[in-house]
């Protein structure tokens, strides 16, 4: 009974640890953003900073034009997902890690 529960722990235990090495491995590169966002590479033209905050397993991705936050997207297992509606509203959870 003692042998099945530690074998149970540990076969969830190595699971978990296979999931976080997946997501840490699919994160996206700021290049992926680029071309996600239909730019081959950071436009040089018009002055445009795109903030990447990395939490090892996801990052967050904003454009920042003319020192306003544009779209946030949340970039993780290599797609991108729109978490904030745009218009330079700048997410306030992000606030905390900059």
């Amino acid at each position: 009974m003692i042998v099945k529960k530690q074998k149970k722990k540990f076969i969830i235990g190595t699971l978990f640890v296979l999931i976080i090495i997946l997501f840490m491995i699919t994160n996206p590169t700021k290049q992926e953003y680029l071309q996600f966002s239909g730019w081959s590479e950071q436009p040089e033209s018009i002055h445009i900073q795109i903030e990447r905050v990395n939490f090892f397993i996801f990052s967050t991705y904003t454009p920042i034009v003319a020192h306003e936050s544009g779209i946030t997207h949340l970039g993780i297992l290599g797609h991108f997902f729109q978490i904030s509606d745009g218009q330079f509203d700048y997410p306030r959870w992000l606030e905390f890690f900059n």
